[in-house]
């Protein structure tokens, strides 16, 4: 999943999930989060719609 797919599913922009996770960087990157616009791994979408309460099961094919 991308970080626009997954900010889709928050009904936020890219943008805004960005300024989300600002404070959580330095986690996310010791978790395995990619730079850039790669897809993010499984246990980092997990973590993120954990954390924010984010229901991607009506999103996902």
């Amino acid at each position: 999943m991308t970080r626009q797919q997954l900010a889709a599913c928050a009904g936020v922009s890219a943008r805004t999930l960005n300024n989300w996770l600002r404070p959580y960087r330095r986690k996310l990157r010791a978790m395995g989060m990619p730079d850039g616009k790669q897809t993010l791994p499984p246990n980092i979408v997990e973590w993120i719609t954990r954390r924010f309460c984010i229901d991607i099961g009506r999103h996902t094919d």
